[in-house]
Order: structure tokens, then sequence, then C-alpha cells
């Protein structure tokens, strides 16, 4: 299945992106539509057949679509292809994956969102060339897909990745995970704004916000951007130290404030590593943007379909 063309899919909780990828891993043709989540997953598998249906007339003569893969917020079962119970869609063990499948004819895999960017960072873009990468997602949360010599590293239970709960003040606030002090609490969009109103006793919209303070001056915007940009270097030190990771791949809203989050974290990661370990690891920002997610579970439908 590597020569062959497939239907990408990035089910989300606002919309629905598909893109018809050719056999050179090029998103050819795209289309969209609401998700429209509370009207039901049945509703929303019935709009992504019909969103495939008129990629599907995109494929060249005397060629045909082989796979369809789907990537969607978890938690889910991604050998079963079952949505668990993804809090952005409110939905619960919804077997996703068959139900497409039943529509269009095709196999579906499922695969999470975080982790198929990371599949698509790795193999098409900024991550190429690495034996052992992260994708670390900063946003309203701060999540990780690993990828080791080009596969997926799940962890038993397919949960490995949760940067955003690795702890990096033991003395630090509760986290709503319930423990204390974690990388998300400080580096994820919510966490920047909160530090920033309890300093400047003022309200912000967003992580955009502080950003434009600080590039516009305000020193306290900058220290609360340091102070993002070291819980998330001492939070890659960490996964760092555990798995040899050479090369970190940013994704997310909140990179978008670029060197006021990724140079307090690289100086961070280098402090908190061996000075072996930090020399060699490199932080980039991804070049996919959200074409990540779609290529990603294409590489995962095609890995699946050669018994991957």
């Amino acid at each position: 299945m590597n020569d062959s063309w497939c239907i990408g899919v990035d089910l989300g909780g606002t919309s629905i992106k598909c893109g018809l990828v050719s056999p050179d891993n090029q998103i050819v043709e795209r289309n969209s539509a609401p998700t429209l989540a509370l009207q039901g997953p049945e509703q929303a598998a019935e709009r992504i057949a019909q969103n495939v249906r008129v990629l599907l007339e995109y494929v060249p003569a005397g060629k045909h679509a082989q796979a369809i893969g789907i990537c969607s917020p978890g938690p889910m079962d991604h050998a079963t292809g079952v949505l668990i119970e993804p809090p952005n869609l409110g939905w619960k063990n919804v077997p996703f994956a068959k139900m497409v499948s039943e529509r269009l004819n095709l196999p579906v895999t499922l695969e999470h969102d975080a982790k198929a960017s990371a599949l698509g960072e790795y193999h098409f873009g900024a991550g190429r060339g690495s034996d052992a990468m992260a994708l670390i997602i900063v946003g309203t949360g701060v999540s990780a897909g690993i990828v080791i010599k080009g596969e997926l590293y799940r962890g038993v239970h397919g949960t490995a990745g949760e940067l955003g709960h690795i702890t990096v003040d033991v003395d630090g606030p509760v986290c709503r995970c319930g423990s204390n002090g974690c990388v998300e609490l400080f580096a994820a969009g919510p966490g920047i704004v909160s530090a920033y109103e309890y300093a400047a006793h003022t309200r912000v919209e967003s992580a955009k916000a502080v950003a434009l303070a600080a590039q516009n001056g305000d020193e306290l915007a900058v220290r609360v951007f340091e102070r993002a940009g070291r819980a998330l270097g001492a939070g890659m030190g960490a996964l760092a130290m555990l798995m040899d990771i050479s090369t970190f791949v940013m994704f997310g809203g909140v990179v978008s404030a670029g060197e006021l989050l990724l140079t307090p974290a690289r100086n961070a990661l280098k402090h908190y590593t061996y000075k072996s370990v930090g020399a060699r690891a490199r932080i980039v920002v991804g070049e996919l943007g959200s074409d990540a997610g779609i290529l990603g579970a294409v590489y995962s439908a095609r890995a699946k379909g050669r018994g991957g």
C-alpha cells in the first residue's frame, strides 16, 4: 500500500477536514464540513462519507483509493477503532472506524490526533531524518506523540506521551489531574493567561494576547513566557533523559509565540539533562500545520494495510 491512493480525515470538535493523498504523499484535493458533534456520531460518520465520496472522484482513472485514515481526539482504542469518550466530541464507546467503513466499503484506521500528527511530521515534515522524535503540542493543554525509528511508541495501554502531566514543581499548584506542578499548569495557554492575570491584576483574552504584550515590551509578559518555556523545557528534558529523544517538533497555538517560548525551552532542556543529551537534542517548529494529522492518519492506514 506504499504506492496507494488514500483518504485522510481529521475529525475535530469543530470541523472535519478531509484530504485525498497521492502515492507520493501529497494532498491533491481537500474539503471540509462542520462536525456538529451534538447531532451524534452517526451524522458525523455520514458527513465524512459524503466528503470522501466527493474526493474519490479525483482518483485518477484506473486507480482506486485503498484505505481511509481518521485521526481524532482521544481517548480511543486504536486497535478496534472505538472512540471511548473524547471530551471534545461528547460521544462514548463509539465504533467509529466501523461506522465509516460500512458506509464506504473501504478499510478505515482510527488514530489519536496527536499521534497522527507526530507520524506526519516524522515522515514528511520537520522530523525527517530523526531516529527518535517527539511532537510537542502546546495549546489548551500539553501533549506529545513519540516516534522511534519510524513507529509510534504507544506504551502498554496506549497512553504514552502525557508530557503535560510530568511534574516540574513538586510543591506547585494542584493540576486538574490531581497532581502538583505539572508542565501544563505553566506552559499551556490557560496557565499563561492565569499567571499573567494574577501578577498584572488585569484580564487578558488569551495566551496570544500575552505574547503580543511581550513583543510590545511588557516585561511581565516576557517573564511569564520565560517561566512557561522553562517548565516546558524541563518536561522535554525528562523525556530526553528517559528515551534519548533527539528531535522535538513544536506544534499548537501557544508555539506561535516563537522564541518567547522556544529560547527558554531550549535553555531549560540543556540545563535539565546531561550535557551530552542536551547537546544533541534540537527543538524545531513543525512544518505541516493542520496537514500533519491527515498525512499521519494515512501513514497509519497504510501501515495497517501492510500488516504494521
